[in-house]
């Protein structure tokens, strides 16, 4: 009976032993074998255009899919995320947000593909969250909104109140895949550092500081006056040779009132005795007649929610906003540029109703002042239908 009485203690044992260390092992595996998540998001914008300079009778009426943006994003472990995004818009694919990201925690984010170039707070914001159906024009002094290259991000320095963003980047074409084969013939340097003076997110109130830096290698500029179907003006620096960026930042909320501005000046290497010199500026102002307010998060604005949104009941939210911009060139670039204007200034007055947080319908009235005695200023109506998902 002893026996027996043993051998049962000695079964209970390695019964308990045993299953102790299946759970050990089922956890371990847990641990190693990180199952990669998926995470699928779209965006659609689609846009009317109706314009007409005051001396011509004719209206030129245009409608385009802006942007048609569908993304896989996730991990593929705890600290490594991707992203991949493609915009299908005029039938051409052309990529965006394509990267490995590595999250350090303290220490930021690595990411090594195509993301965001910082170079500005209005570039930075995403185009699902803008004010405007367009950006300003300051942000035509940079290429395209994305670079290839390394990147590198931290926005918890001072306890969160503080950022730093950097890239060095190619000058690769985004619609086929960034491809570069002339990169002796250098690359792009930018870097961006914010600060919030204020930061009562039980108020809602918001203080945005921020300076950023560029170099880039050469290239004409070439911009709308902030519409997307309508003419560019085509400036061209003879003999020019690098460009350098800076540009200083502002905004501010405080609950549905917000106000935001930069400006920015672009220095052009150029031959001997010679002035290649943009600078753009803009300011705006944005008003929540509903009440809501612009959400801030990793120093840019984000996606608002309305109070009581159309599934429930609601009405949703609705903005209105004004925005002044300018763009300037200096003597030496006009006389390099015989006819385009020293000036463009655009007034844009707007109202944006956010059926939830998903969707939206957007209107801009922008007149275009570009001292063109003969046409006179440009007037146009911006209409757009957005969602995503």
């Amino acid at each position: 009976m002893k026996t027996i009485k043993v051998l049962t203690v000695l079964a209970f044992t390695l019964m308990i032993s045993l299953n102790v260390t299946a759970q050990e092992t089922k956890e371990d595996t847990k641990v190693i074998n990180f199952k990669p998540t998926v995470k699928i998001n779209g965006r659609i914008q689609y846009d009317f255009e109706f314009s007409k300079r005051e001396n011509i009778d004719n209206w030129l009426n245009e409608n385009e899919f802006r942007r048609v943006h569908f993304s896989v994003a996730g991990n593929v472990s705890k600290n490594l995320k991707y992203k991949v995004e493609t915009d299908f818009a005029h039938g051409s694919l052309g990529f965006r947000d394509v990267y490995l990201k590595y999250t350090a925690g303290k220490y930021g984010n690595f990411a090594v593909g195509s993301v965001t170039e910082p170079t500005s707070l209005n570039m930075v914001t995403s185009s699902k969250y803008i004010s405007f159906v367009e950006r300003s024009m300051l942000t035509s002094l940079q290429n395209f909104r994305w670079g290839s290259g390394i990147h590198y991000e931290n926005f918890g320095l001072f306890d969160g109140k503080a950022t730093l963003q950097m890239a060095y980047t190619n000058n690769g074409s985004n619609g086929d895949g960034f491809v570069d084969a002339s990169l002796e013939d250098g690359m792009n340097f930018t870097a961006r550092v914010t600060g919030t003076v204020l930061n009562d997110k039980t108020k809602n109130q918001i203080v945005h500081l921020g300076i950023n830096y560029d170099n880039r290698t050469y290239s004409d500029l070439k911009f709308r006056p902030e519409n997307h179907m309508g003419s560019k003006y085509h400036f061209v620096f003879p003999g020019g040779g690098n460009r350098t960026d800076l540009g200083l930042e502002l905004a501010t909320t405080f609950g549905p009132l917000s106000v935001q501005g930069e400006y920015k000046t672009q220095n052009i290497d150029a031959p001997t005795n010679l002035d290649y010199k943009m600078t753009s500026y803009y300011a705006f102002a944005s008003y929540f007649l509903t009440g809501e307010h612009r959400p801030y998060k990793h120093a840019a604005f984000g996606r608002v929610k309305p109070k009581k949104d159309i599934d429930n009941g609601g009405f949703g939210a609705v903005e209105i906003l004004a925005r002044y911009s300018n763009m300037n060139a200096s003597q030496d670039v006009l006389t390099a540029n015989a006819g385009l204007p020293k000036d463009v200034n655009d007034i844009s007055l707007g109202v944006n109703w956010y059926l939830n947080a998903h969707a939206r319908f957007m209107y801009n009235y922008v007149i275009t002042d570009d001292a063109d005695s003969t046409l006179g200023n440009l007037n146009q109506h911006l209409f757009r239908v957005q969602l995503d998902f």
